[in-house]
């Protein structure tokens, strides 16, 4: 495909969040307090990590499928829907990659079928019928491409939501216990506390590591 039509929205795997974590309790008199970046613990986490890689090969599926069907708009239904499914399985066996080769090439041969109709010069009556057949194919996979962009989107966008959240939890966590471990009546965000010494950043970041 010639334009970015249909690609979908890239993403950041760090929260934006911010707030306070109250660590071990006000104890005595004195106050011992810590600062740490969440979004940045998120992001060089393995769950960040893990998060990113599975959400390059989403969006990866999802454009190569509606590209494909962008450049070859004579798909059946039918195949449009078998093409869905091979191209979004993730553990496609060679079973399903030898059938969606076949599939591809029976495509890319209608397609070829059809550019030659195009420039064919006098037309027989099954000509007339099988270029009405790809005119028929080809609007209602316009129709499908779009409705199923809107449809990847939408679940990429739900995907991300739940994947941050739980990441910012586990994080949060983690430096919740770093914090009463090592004795910390408050601990802030640094997004609030730019310049807060007492950062327990790579300590939460190695604490959430260990959590599976």
């Amino acid at each position: 495909m010639k334009s970015n039509r249909f690609a979908l929205s890239g993403w950041v795997v760090a929260a934006g969040l911010f707030g306070v974590m109250v660590g071990g309790g006000f104890q005595g008199q004195s106050l011992k307090l810590g600062v740490v970046d969440l979004n940045t613990v998120i992001e060089k986490s393995d769950v960040g990590a893990a998060n990113r890689k599975e959400f390059g090969e989403m969006k990866k599926a999802r454009e190569a499928l509606l590209e494909f069907i962008d450049q070859y708009r004579i798909l059946t239904i039918e195949q449009a829907k078998r093409m869905r499914e091979l191209y979004l399985n993730t553990a496609r066996t060679k079973a399903d990659d030898a059938e969606m080769e076949r599939i591809k090439s029976e495509i890319v041969t209608a397609s070829k079928r059809s550019t030659e109709l195009a420039t064919k010069i006098n037309l027989t009556q099954e000509d007339r019928t099988i270029i009405e057949e790809y005119s028929r194919r080809s609007q209602a996979m316009n129709e499908t491409s779009m409705r199923w962009y809107q449809e990847f989107a939408n679940e990429m966008r739900d995907w991300v939501d739940g994947q941050r959240q739980a990441a910012y939890d586990k994080a949060r966590l983690s430096a919740n216990e770093v914090a009463a471990k090592d004795g910390y009546s408050m601990v802030i965000e640094s997004s609030v506390a730019v310049y807060g010494a007492n950062d327990i950043s790579e300590p939460t970041l190695a604490l959430m590591n260990t959590k599976k």
